[in-house]
């Protein structure tokens, strides 16, 4: 198989959401061997990341731009980039592809104008007037990069074929002189081998006379830290001198030199503490046993009339006024099982050390409130019992969190929740500033140096294309961050209630005013995306498979 052809995407930060459904899109081709994505986010920190840039640019094979407004504001891209990759474009060296994601006046640009744009007829991906379901946009577009390869794979036939005609006329020209120096280099080649043999032979040789020497060495420190140890011990079970003392010593040293002394002390101390009962207390240990035999068999009979009652036991289905302490039965899991936050002000976004740290989470002070937040996101189950149906792409899954649902659409579900609950509180999405000091575990000192929602480690807390399946998984099947609170790193995407806006310190975003904030990562990309700092957006009607929510609780009174 030949190997993938190099793609580069230039895009502007504003459409990086467009990049990951992009991706998304041509990972069959990334599995079927055909192409190797690259783009900027790949770029290792403490790495000189123009000269990366350009490397990359100077060794792909298909440039893929995002073009949108977004696009046109951005000055690198425009003095660096499009005229690195327009220059091997003109030269044939490479293939460059505009993608309109947005609506732009792209036909004005004299540089995108003249190339073919994607999707088709340059109808850009988000116009849902040309394309009611946004997949097909990106569909028409992996069909427009398929064109594409199948060109460079013609290309490169054709030039594999004038190679190969070359390369048999010059080895046939060699082969005549090849031949006639064959004799002669096989008899140096043998003188060759024999010394080679010889040299490897003696290297194995002492080689295995220091693997012998090591393992030596090694026996005798293990035998000596043996001895350390058994004296040790041996020493601390006479300071000791109680029996578990001495049973310990010998569980750990059974074959040690003083295992006859700690048995007879051992004796010695049973005796001691344990002297033979009197008569009267054989008695009485003898009447205990004869009535627990009698009450074993009578209160069974006793409670019997108590089992129906205890088996007709069960939960009630979700209610936001339940007591679950009280009733005795275990709760099964669901979103409206809430955790108390006490408020606090913390540093909200990431310190530049942080690996695959993003240009917009500039840290600032953020004061928060004391609130209450979901233990688990909301489940399929949930949405069931409030809605009457399951959105959900991967259904009749009770436990896993409910996904394929809008910020619009979790509003609806919010206000009818809210209709029913009659217990003091009312219940809507967390602000952004509020998740993230959530899953910081408070905020405190001590968990703000974690990359992940109560961990350093993502396998222990969150469900990412590394461990995912490609797919969802119930909530709570990974750790708990120090509140308690499970998969605020992965399984879905949690929208949150803000708009999506630059934070204090960092560039400004154009997004109309529009998109909302989705925060944790979910199970089908990259560990960078379940940073607990890490924040990305959608629109209110955006409603992909790994996108869901968690709930926040307040007091009305």
């Amino acid at each position: 198989m030949p190997p993938p052809y190099k793609v580069f995407t230039i895009y502007a930060r504003e459409d990086a959401l467009y990049l990951e459904e992009l991706r998304g899109q041509l990972r069959p081709l990334e599995i079927a061997g055909r192409i190797k994505v690259w783009s900027d986010r790949e770029i290792n920190p403490g790495v000189d990341w123009e000269h990366e840039i350009v490397h990359n640019l100077d060794t792909a094979d298909i440039i893929l731009i995002l073009v949108s407004s977004a696009y046109y504001n951005s000055v690198y891209i425009h003095e660096k980039e499009i005229k690195y990759a327009l220059a091997r474009h003109e030269k044939g060296e490479a293939k460059v592809l505009p993608i309109i994601v947005r609506p732009c006046s792209f036909g004005d640009d004299p540089v995108i104008s003249r190339l073919k744009v994607l999707p088709t007829d340059g109808k850009p991906v988000t116009d849902k007037r040309s394309w009611p379901e946004r997949d097909d946009a990106w569909l028409d577009v992996v069909f427009g990069l398929k064109r594409t390869l199948q060109l460079l794979d013609n290309a490169e036939t054709d030039r594999l074929q004038a190679i190969a005609a070359a390369l048999k006329a010059d080895a046939d020209a060699k082969e005549r002189a090849k031949k006639e120096k064959e004799a002669a280099q096989n008899v140096k080649k043998g003188e060759a081998a024999k010394r080679e043999r010889d040299a490897a032979q003696q290297r194995e040789q002492e080689a295995q006379r220091a693997a012998q020497a090591r393992a030596d060495e090694a026996r005798r420190e293990k035998e000596a830290a043996y001895h350390r140890e058994h004296l040790a011990a041996w020493e601390q079970a006479l300071a000791a001198d109680n029996a578990e003392a001495y049973q310990q010593y010998l569980s750990h040293f059974p074959q040690g030199v003083n295992t006859s002394d700690a048995q007879r002390r051992i004796k010695q101390l049973n005796k001691r503490d344990n002297p033979a009962l009197p008569w009267g207390r054989y008695a009485s240990i003898a009447g205990g046993v004869i009535f627990l035999i009698w009450a074993i068999g009578y209160f069974p009979t006793m409670f019997q009339g108590n089992k129906a009652n205890a088996h007709t036991a069960g939960v009630s289905t979700l209610n936001p006024n339940a007591s679950p302490e009280n009733t005795g039965v275990q709760k099964r899991k669901s979103g409206l099982d809430m955790v108390k936050v006490e408020g606090g002000t913390f540093m909200m976004g990431s310190p530049k050390s942080e690996a695959d740290r993003q240009t917009d989470e500039c840290q600032h002070s953020v004061p928060v409130k004391s609130f209450e937040i979901g233990k688990y996101e909301v489940t399929q189950k949930d949405w069931l019992e409030i809605m009457g149906n399951n959105p959900s792409v991967h259904k009749n899954r009770d436990d896993c969190p409910v996904e394929n649902v809008s910020w619009d659409e979790v509003q609806t579900f919010i206000k009818t929740l809210n209709s029913r609950t009659s217990n003091g509180k009312q219940y809507r999405l967390p602000t952004e500033a509020e998740w993230e000091y959530a899953a910081r575990g408070g905020g405190k000192a001590a968990n703000m140096a974690k990359v992940y929602a109560g961990s350093n480690d993502i396998d222990g807390v969150a469900w990412y294309n590394g461990n995912s399946d490609s797919e969802p998984h119930p909530v709570g099947g990974k750790n708990p961050n120090d509140l308690g609170l499970h998969d605020m790193s992965g399984n879905v995407w949690e929208w949150c209630q803000d708009l999506y806006n630059a934070y204090p310190g960092c560039k400004a975003i154009d997004t109309g005013g529009r998109f909302r904030v989705i925060r944790g990562g979910g199970w089908y990309s990259g560990a960078s995306y379940r940073r607990a700092a890490a924040h990305s957006n959608g629109e209110p009607a955006y409603r992909p498979d790994y996108v869901g929510f968690r709930l926040v609780s307040v007091s009305l009174q």
